[in-house]
């Protein structure tokens, strides 16, 4: 049945070395729509320039993204690693001044910088004083989250988000009528199928893209496990065959998730991503015997 939402829009900033962080963030946005926006009547929509601008003359630059994106936002996430990004002649750079744009409106702005390694011959110098010096001022002005690797963004932004639209968003959308436990348990299937179809695709395709670590696959396995703990809480009486499936999986999501490789010819490597494939098959399995 449709049911009507509030769409959010999540303009994702950053310099030109956050690559990785561009592909994250959204694919994060994404997992909160299929875990929240139902419940919740709110829809997050990730807002790119790649993907939302367009041909504009009449003023500089970062003038057009800023009215053609930043006005239509309503929050900002920001990342930042070895670079700031280039002047535009009213700030330090794009992502500053798209930053400053948002906290003279009081959007609100969630801003991370990376603390993972890089090659030192890559980075420009002159760009890394300068975001040092930028994040030393923002110091004094709010604040801001670190993180040492991929998964642990996906985490920070999974929260930091949850908690945004918890305070920004009025509640949630006129539900639809109740039409007993069968529609009840209709619609815990459909959006568990949903999850699975998204949680296999995203293991298949680290497991099979030739990984030198095992640190996506992790996160793969945290994002699982926090979704198999929204789908137990969800199941309030009846079902107890479902709920002894998917506190078995999430029982092994969390041993997955703390895995440790060893020098062993590859036997704990082999173990990690078979224990994987063993519990997609068991969340595959789970039965749909009772209301939820």
């Amino acid at each position: 049945m449709p049911q009507s939402g509030m769409i959010f829009r999540v303009l994702i900033a950053s310099p030109s070395d956050c690559d990785t962080e561009r592909r994250v963030v959204p694919e994060v946005i994404h997992r909160w729509n299929a875990t929240h926006s139902r419940e919740t009547g709110a829809i997050m929509e990730s807002v790119l320039w790649e993907t939302h601008s367009r041909p504009e003359f009449g003023d500089r630059p970062q003038g057009i993204i800023n009215r053609q994106l930043g006005e239509m936002s309503d929050i900002l996430i920001g990342t930042f690693w070895t670079r700031l990004g280039t002047s535009t002649g009213v700030a330090e750079s794009g992502t500053a001044e798209e930053i400053e744009e948002f906290r003279k409106a009081g959007k609100p702005v969630l801003l991370y910088f990376s603390q993972v390694p890089a090659v030192p011959e890559t980075i420009d110098q002159d760009q890394f004083r300068a975001l040092l010096a930028y994040k030393a001022k923002l110091t004094t002005e709010g604040l801001y989250c670190t993180y040492g690797s991929v998964a642990e963004l996906r985490d920070l932004v999974y929260r930091h988000l949850n908690a945004t639209i918890a305070g920004i968003h009025k509640g949630p959308a006129p539900a639809e009528p109740e039409d007993g436990s069968e529609r009840s348990l209709q619609v815990f299937k459909a959006q568990y199928a949903t999850f699975l179809r998204r949680i296999e695709a995203q293991w298949v395709s680290e497991r099979d893209s030739d990984p030198d670590s095992t640190d996506e696959g992790k996160a793969i396995a945290r994002q699982a496990y926090s979704d198999v703990i929204n789908f137990r809480s969800m199941i309030v009486k009846g079902g107890e065959a479902m709920i002894n499936v998917l506190d078995d999986a999430a029982k092994r999501l969390r041993a997955l998730e703390r895995a440790q490789m060893f020098i062993d010819g590859g036997v704990s490597w082999e173990r990690f991503w078979e224990e994987g494939n063993a519990i997609i098959e068991l969340l595959k399995s789970v039965p749909f015997d009772g209301p939820s």
